[in-house]
């Protein structure tokens, strides 16, 4: 791809010449590249593939539609050393999960409902019902985003992790997510400290 600084004598070209060149932008660079018919051989793995996205994609806008959640992906996304989007955070947590378990459980809320008393609610990707997943999640909490370590396992009662932030004092910030497995099952989230 050439990087190119006024295509055609021009300082905003975009869009095919013919079926020889294509020009457009790339993170903010005008480029100009050789038109390539993409290829579609409709294998099954491929299919499979385009179902798993069209799925997670299907979740995000269906049932992970809180304001909050999502502030949480994106806060997650910036920390992240890749450049992406709260959503292309979940996308990626969601795809290495759903691939051997697609009725997997992620965060869709979190409330703080007394003193260090925080509770996720999660739900299913599949189907947006109350979270029922075996086996125990991690909290992990921190004063700073990179400073977070694993606080505690809990397991999922009637869709809700209840877990405890032990750090800090009434009014402080602390950063917390759910983990299981070595993946994010929640984005970034920030909750104030309530009195006891």
């Amino acid at each position: 791809m050439a990087v190119v600084k006024a295509p055609l004598l021009s300082l905003g070209a975009s869009g095919q010449l013919g079926k020889a060149l294509v020009f457009g932008t790339w993170k903010g660079l005008k480029t100009v590249r050789q038109h390539v018919e993409p290829a579609n051989p409709n294998t099954a793995d491929q299919q499979t593939q385009r179902t798993l996205v069209t799925d997670q994609v299907s979740a995000w806008k269906n049932y992970f539609t809180g304001a909050e959640g999502r502030a949480a992906w994106n806060r997650s996304a910036l920390n992240d050393s890749r450049a992406m989007s709260g959503f292309n955070k979940f996308m990626s947590e969601a795809m290495l999960i759903a691939a051997t378990d697609p009725d997997a459980s992620f965060v869709n809320v979190m409330t703080e409902i007394a003193a260090q008393l925080i509770n996720w609610t999660l739900l299913n990707l599949d189907d947006g019902a109350q979270g029922d997943e075996a086996g125990n999640f991690e909290v992990w909490t921190g004063s700073t985003i990179t400073g977070m370590t694993l606080s505690e396992s809990i397991a999922l009662v009637g869709g809700d992790l209840v877990g405890t932030i032990d750090e800090g004092d009434t009014g402080d910030k602390v950063y917390c997510k759910v983990r299981k497995g070595g993946q994010d099952r929640s984005g970034i989230f920030i909750a104030t400290l309530l009195a006891p």
